[in-house]
């Protein structure tokens, strides 16, 4: 027999975040790249990584054949169409960009539609933007810290609660394995340029801070961003007998209290740590050969997410009263900033920081 071979279709992969994922799916010796992207570049972003199967959009490709996966990184304006028609048309494993949605009830129909239809959905690289989450989130588990007893976002979430905010809120909640069950929330104003021009102060996206009530009883503190200093700790856990600082550059693993705490490296460690893309192209071709419908990172993770984002948003405006989880109302919502809504070929590249609309790259 031949060696095992996956198409996988990167849908927006000649835009600033889809080239990432294309660039991991040509860079695979196991994949072959199939790009749908309906801009200009797409002829350019295709020959620069050797890819020779092109179109323009999902449905041309989805009349002619089912990838084995499809990757979704669009703006979040239009992605939950694609994942939706993805999982319809039969295609096992999904996944899409981040935020997972704008309206609470719209993530519900796609983690809800993908499990009916036996599809994984995985959503955005939270779980490899910092290294080993998994692997840290079993070593605490296994009580090297003792007992857990407390959780904080020490730098709060100081641009996006839902944008870029929807990131910290997976790794607290993938580190720790615990559900929020209620929010007290407070919000800063928004930074120049990220308040959707559609957004109240309610629905806006905005910084924000407040403090988490997880299902093991523990509070996870989210502290107030400062302007006057940037925070490279994305989730730190403390326990009796020891602390955890999860950050992008490198954990920190304390165990001991007092004058005899001490660094220590898990083994873990020494480990490979992969680019997030490739890790999350892995994680989805591994759920085609497991046959699973749950993966790490997932579209439920994202949907809770933005759960808690939507009532962190409640409470502030209700003077920081608690609210409890799950939410009652799934009509809520957020609107992103525009480049996140509606990608940068409409909004702007520059709108976000960039310099301008991205560029095609070669293999590795």
């Amino acid at each position: 027999m031949g060696e095992r071979r996956y198409r996988v279709a990167i849908v927006g992969g000649a835009g600033m975040w889809g080239k990432h994922y294309l660039k991991a799916a040509a860079d695979h010796d196991m994949v072959d790249p199939i790009l749908v992207d309906s801009s200009p570049r797409r002829e350019e972003f295709a020959g620069n990584l050797g890819v020779t199967e092109i179109y323009e959009g999902l449905d041309d490709l989805l009349a002619k054949d089912t990838p084995d996966v499809v990757c979704n990184v669009l703006p979040v304006g239009i992605a939950h169409e694609l994942v939706v028609r993805c999982a319809e048309a039969g295609v096992r494993v999904i996944s899409c960009e981040k935020p997972i949605a704008v309206e609470l009830s719209t993530a519900d129909y796609m983690v809800e539609t993908c499990r009916q239809h036996g599809a994984a959905f995985g959503c955005a690289t939270a779980h490899w933007e910092v290294p080993f989450l998994r692997e840290t989130a079993a070593w605490i588990a296994d009580g090297n810290i003792g007992e857990v007893t407390s959780v904080a976002i020490p730098g709060g979430l100081p641009v996006e609660v839902s944008g870029a905010g929807c990131v910290q809120l997976t790794q607290m909640r993938g580190v720790t394995g615990c559900e929020v069950e209620w929010v007290e929330g407070g919000t800063l104003p928004p930074l120049s340029g990220y308040r959707a021009p559609e957004a109240d102060d309610l629905t806006m996206d905005c910084p924000a801070y407040g403090r988490l009530g997880l299902t093991n009883g523990i509070v996870c503190e989210v502290l107030e961003p400062r302007s006057e200093r940037r925070v490279s700790c994305r989730v730190s856990v403390t326990g009796t007998k020891g602390k955890v600082f999860m950050q992008s550059q490198g954990n920190v693993y304390i165990v001991g209290t007092g004058a005899g705490a001490t660094p220590v490296w898990p083994d873990f460690v020494q480990g490979e740590r992969r680019r997030s893309m490739a890790s999350r192209l892995q994680c989805l071709l591994e759920a085609v050969d497991s046959g699973a419908t749950e993966v790490p990172c997932s579209g439920h993770d994202y949907r809770q997410a933005l759960e808690i984002a939507i009532a962190i948003k409640l409470s502030a405006a209700a003077g920081n009263q608690r609210v409890t989880l799950p939410l009652a109302d799934r009509s809520h919502r957020i609107l992103p900033h525009p480049y996140r809504r509606l990608g940068g070929d409409v909004a702007g590249y520059e709108s976000i920081g960039y310099d301008g609309p991205p560029k095609a790259e070669g293999h590795s």
